[in-house]
């Protein structure tokens, strides 16, 4: 239980790891030294106040508080705005965003519907869109969904998004009884990245896999 736990911990971060910034001039325009508190308000007043392209770097901004407070439904809401104002990468990386809050607030269909069009339309954020479909369909229980998503994944090379997709991968082949392939993902995992959280997990050499 406490090995799930922790894989699950660390796929989270991994789908939340920040991928670009709101733009500085967002910062720029709020008061220096602005409680927390007041944060929230300063960001809707710019959304509603500013041009396209501000109007939609402040309403990500504002999902990205939202998501830190753990309000996930106001955070997609947020990031759904952005995604409708912002263009090429930054739009992709608002309905990514979107996806990642629509998993915090556990809706499966939500979260599923905004990683099926970032992994559609966006290479650089492809692997990650893939890892975050698998953990939606993890959530919705549909485990079958989750090890083909999964499989697909991992196909190629599939960067910061590998490590944590492996372990996934590698616990439902042993739910499944697919011992072969559950020992090659962490054999991959430990010769690709041995440095990282989930090889961390893995049991020693010949010894027996941890609970």
């Amino acid at each position: 239980m406490r090995r799930a736990t922790l894989l699950l911990l660390t796929t989270t971060i991994v789908l939340g790891a920040p991928l670009s910034a709101a733009p500085e001039s967002v910062w720029s325009r709020l008061p220096a030294g602005l409680p927390a508190d007041s944060l929230a308000p300063a960001l809707r007043r710019l959304e509603a106040a500013g041009p396209p392209a501000m109007s939609g770097a402040a309403a990500y901004a504002l999902g990205e508080f939202h998501h830190a407070r753990g309000e996930y439904r106001q955070a997609a809401d947020a990031f759904g705005r952005a995604a409708g104002r912002l263009q090429g990468l930054e739009h992709t990386e608002a309905r990514y965003r979107q996806g990642l809050a629509w998993l915090g607030e556990r809706d499966p269909g939500r979260a599923r519907a905004a990683f099926e069009e970032v992994a559609m339309l966006s290479q650089p954020f492809r692997a990650l869109a893939q890892l975050g479909l698998a953990r939606a369909y993890a959530l919705g229980g549909e485990p079958e969904q989750e090890l083909n998503v999964l499989r697909r994944l991992l196909d190629r090379p599939a960067g910061e998004a590998e490590p944590a997709a492996l372990a996934r991968y590698a616990a439902l082949c042993d739910r499944a009884h697919r011992t072969s392939e559950a020992r090659a993902a962490r054999e991959r995992l430990a010769k690709r990245w041995p440095r990282s959280f989930e090889a961390a997990l893995l049991p020693p050499a010949g010894g027996e896999r941890r609970p």
